[in-house]
């Protein structure tokens, strides 16, 4: 028997069992990225870049948050090593603000093991629960976006960050005094002009569109009771809720979420909470917004109206009659809404 192009035959098999190896090595790497990715992601929890998330605040309202100290809140620079250190002036406000430090890769693992892992890392500086008002800060904004996306995947439900970083505040830095954020168009209301808007909406089946926006805390609304028709959302609330559409304010807070057609009248104990606020909304295009400092107040027919108390997310009570009657001066009422182009 005569064999022919054996040298062929043998180039053939050696080509088809190189290519059968080399399919082997391309499939165990395959598995081993997988394996990888698999472990990586167990590890860090998958970030949804979306600004519903977390707050946005502006320069400004960052600002009025530094000085006024409306609300509690914990200040977090996240800016990586390589944005980190020298003379500039995102550093030298940073310092100047006494910033909590955290390198972005060490941020998942210490906010999981805050109990453990933060009390040794910051010793002086209390424990974040998953409510506590958290403000992420880096040099633009890059960094403190993935920061607050990554710790609201963590189930904290009230991030925040600056509008363009730390460099966009930079040019606010050297207003040391909170009257530089405030003027006299901020000053709230009376007793007496909120009285006559209760009575003329109720008069007039609320044509003027007013929404009454409840911001004190819920102990703070139990204790001391509500305006009649008010609405509640707490102010540590408001920086992400701006963001939100109808239906996830509807959701969240069981009334629909305000226009900018719409008269707000903000309800605070405090007037640097309620101004804050009122930043908050004109940050996010709702400018015909007044404010109401005050603890304890009646209603229109005369009577003080105080809630039983009820959990955050869950709807209120009706108001309860305390029975304490009230008068109220028509005439400066009607010239201080007059003063401020509010028709009754």
């Amino acid at each position: 028997m005569h064999v022919t192009n054996v040298g062929g035959s043998l180039t053939t098999a050696v080509c088809l069992s190189l290519i059968a190896w080399s399919v082997r090595v391309l499939r165990s790497a395959k598995h081993r990225d997988r394996a990888r990715q698999r472990t990586t992601s167990s590890s860090q929890p998958t970030v949804k870049l979306n600004k519903q998330t977390y707050g946005v605040l502006s320069a400004k309202a960052f600002w009025m948050l530094v000085q006024t100290k409306p609300v509690k809140y914990l200040l977090l620079d996240v800016r990586p090593k390589s944005e980190d250190g020298g003379a500039t002036a995102v550093t030298k406000l940073s310092d100047r603000l006494a910033v909590t430090h955290i390198l972005p890769e060490e941020l998942a693992n210490l906010l999981r093991n805050r109990n453990t892992l933060w009390k040794k890392r910051f010793p002086n500086i209390p424990v974040p629960s998953l409510r506590t008002t958290m403000i992420f800060v880096s040099t633009h904004g890059h960094s403190s976006s993935h920061a607050a996306a990554l710790a609201t995947s963590l189930g904290f439900t009230r991030c925040s960050i600056v509008d363009g970083g730390l460099a966009a505040a930079v040019p606010l830095a050297h207003f040391d005094e909170p009257a530089v954020f405030s003027s006299g168009k901020d000053r709230a209301l009376s007793f007496d002009a909120v009285l006559l808007l209760l009575e003329t909406v109720r008069d007039d089946g609320n044509a003027l569109g007013l929404v009454i926006l409840d911001i004190r805390r819920f102990d703070e609304r139990a204790l001391y009771g509500t305006l009649e028709g008010s609405t509640h959302v707490p102010v540590d609330h408001l920086p992400k809720a701006v963001h939100m559409n109808d239906e996830e304010w509807v959701r969240m807070f069981r009334f629909h979420k305000p226009t900018s057609d719409n008269l707000i009248l903000l309800h605070s104990r405090s007037s640097s909470s309620a101004a804050w606020a009122k930043q908050l909304l004109s940050d996010a295009g709702l400018h015909n917004c007044h404010s109401y400092v005050d603890g304890a107040y009646a209603g229109p027919d005369g009577t003080l109206r105080s809630y039983e108390a009820y959990e955050e997310g869950g709807a209120p009570p009706e108001p309860v009659s305390i029975g304490q009657s009230v008068t109220f001066n028509r005439t400066s009422a009607e010239r201080e809404l007059l003063n401020l182009r509010i028709r009754v």
